[in-house]
C-alpha cells in the first residue's frame, strides 16, 4: 500500500513538470580579458523581454526613413590617440615609480651608481610632465569631439525610432507578458523565472580590461519549462565601441 502511494506520488510529480507553463532560466555571463582568461561579468544589468528588440527598431526605422545615422570615424581615430597618450603617460608614471625603488636601495648618494639612477629620473619626471599634458590635451579634444557625435546620435535615435510609436508598438508586441530586469552577481550569474515561450536576453556589458569596446547581447531562448541555462559570452555577443 505504501509502496503504491509513493509510486502515485511520483507519477503526479512527473506530470505536473511536464506541464509545467514556465521556465526557471539561470544566465551565466562570462567575458575574455587581454590576458585570454574567461573572467565572469558581475553587475550586468539584463533584461528578460518576449520579443525582438533589434527587430522593432529596423520596422520603425524603415517608417520613418531618418537617413544614415552619423559617423563615427573621426571619433575611431581619436579614440585610438585618447587610449595610446594616456596609456604611455601611465607607463611613464610605472616607470618612475620602479626606479624610485631601485634608489631606494642605493645607500651612498655619492657613488656613480646613484648619480646614474638620479639623472634617469629627472629624464623621467620630465618626460612624464610632457605626456601628461599629451594625455591631457587628447582628452579634452576627444572628450569634445565625443560628445558632439553623442547629441547628433541622440538626434537621429529620436528621429528614427520616434518614443510614441515605440511604444505602442513594444505594448503590441508584449501582450500580456511583462518584461523582467536582473541583475549578475559576483559570479557572472543571474536567475529568472518567465512563462514558457521565445523570449530575448538584451544587455550590455563592458570587455573585460577595455575601455573602448563592449558586448552587446540580444540572444533569442526557447522556454520550454524546468530549468534552462543560457550562456552569454563573447561567441553570442556583438562587439561594440563605446563612445
Amino acid at each position: 500500500m505504501g509502496r503504491a502511494r509513493w509510486v502515485l506520488v511520483a507519477i503526479l510529480a512527473a506530470g505536473l513538470a511536464a506541464c509545467s507553463t514556465e521556465t526557471d532560466l539561470t544566465i551565466h555571463a562570462q567575458g575574455e580579458n587581454a590576458n585570454g582568461e574567461v573572467v565572469p561579468l558581475t553587475n550586468v544589468t539584463l533584461d528578460v523581454i518576449p520579443y525582438d528588440i533589434d527587430q522593432l527598431y529596423d520596422r520603425l526605422e524603415s517608417q520613418s526613413n531618418p537617413g544614415a545615422p552619423p559617423q563615427a570615424d573621426t571619433l575611431k581615430v581619436l579614440a585610438k590617440r585618447y587610449q595610446d597618450a594616456c596609456a604611455s603617460y601611465r607607463a611613464t608614471s610605472d616607470s618612475i615609480e620602479t626606479l624610485q625603488k631601485q634608489a631606494g636601495g642605493v645607500t651612498d648618494r655619492t657613488s656613480p651608481e646613484y648619480k646614474k639612477v638620479f639623472e634617469q629620473y629627472q629624464a623621467l619626471t620630465q618626460r612624464e610632465k610632457q605626456r601628461f599634458q599629451q594625455c591631457q590635451d587628447i582628452t579634452d579634444h576627444y572628450t569634445e569631439v565625443r560628445n558632439a557625435y553623442r547629441d547628433r546620435r541622440k538626434a537621429w535615435e529620436q528621429k528614427a525610432w520616434p518614443e510614441e510609436q515605440f511604444a505602442v508598438a513594444e505594448s503590441t508586441l508584449m501582450g500580456e507578458n511583462k518584461a523582467q530586469r536582473v541583475e549578475t552577481d559576483k559570479q557572472g550569474t543571474a536567475t529568472v523565472t518567465v512563462p514558457n515561450g521565445t523570449w530575448w536576453i538584451l544587455g550590455d556589458a563592458p570587455v573585460p580590461g577595455s575601455i573602448s569596446q563592449q558586448y552587446r547581447w540580444n540572444v533569442k531562448v526557447d522556454a520550454q519549462g524546468k530549468k534552462q541555462t543560457v550562456e552569454l559570452n563573447g561567441d553570442n555577443a556583438e562587439l561594440e565601441p563605446v563612445y
